[in-house]
């Protein structure tokens, strides 16, 4: 596997999706190849940047249950699967009326992937194709449920055995909508983060911002 674009990557804690930022994905159109992708889709038919910006800030995420309905990700669910590797990722639980930080990984700490849509858009004013991706998200499980407690949804994580089937050209709809079932919650691990990571003057290279915090509110957190 070509893995050579990953020398140009910034290896962060953490990524905010509306800086727009470059992401390892594999796309099924080039399964051998790691490329960077910036988050956030934009597809191959939007006529002008505003009009690419503006579909942008409504396709960090994609709604499995309506993926072959909505025009910004119809085609790119036809083409444009792709893999999103990551090691973990951020949700925010409501707590009496506070916004408390939550980091989820896998319980062995392993890297895995999500399931994504990717396209590629050519910038009419200055010819530059532009690969974007969005991750696909699905309903919570319980864990989930109650960290995201207001939507309850998480994102779709694949399973090593299920990688290659999201990424094939031909996925027969009936072994996507198990693709789409919530990942077992037995498999991850979940812990209260600083809140430092909502701050303007958050470091992304800082490795204290994933380290279990207790965070001082009055209440359950579950």
């Amino acid at each position: 596997m070509d893995t050579s674009s990953l020398y140009d990557f910034d290896f962060n804690y953490f990524y905010k999706a509306f800086d727009n930022p470059l992401i390892p994905v594999i796309d099924q159109l080039e399964p051998d190849q790691v490329k960077l992708s910036q988050w956030g889709l934009i597809p191959s038919w939007a006529s002008e940047r505003s009009a690419a910006e503006k579909i942008r800030k409504g396709t960090y995420n994609a709604r499995s249950e309506s993926l072959s309905e909505k025009p910004s990700f119809r085609e790119a669910y036809s083409r444009g699967r792709c893999l999103v590797i990551a090691h973990g990722f951020y949700e925010w639980q409501l707590v009496n009326g506070i916004r408390v930080p939550w980091y989820i990984r896998l319980k062995n700490n392993a890297p895995f992937v999500f399931a994504g849509l990717s396209d590629t858009w050519v910038d009419p004013g200055t010819d530059q194709e532009i690969h974007t991706f969005t991750i696909v998200t699905t309903k919570a499980n319980p864990l989930l449920e109650k960290i995201h407690n207001i939507r309850k949804r998480m994102p779709v994580i694949l399973r090593p055995e299920d990688e290659h089937k999201w990424i094939s050209a031909s996925l027969p709809a009936e072994v996507a909508d198990q693709l789409f079932l919530p990942f077992d919650q037995e498999e991850l691990h979940a812990h209260t983060i600083s809140p430092r990571i909502s701050g303007r003057d958050a470091r992304p290279d800082d490795p204290d911002l994933i380290h279990p915090y207790d965070y001082p509110v009055t209440g359950s957190l579950f």
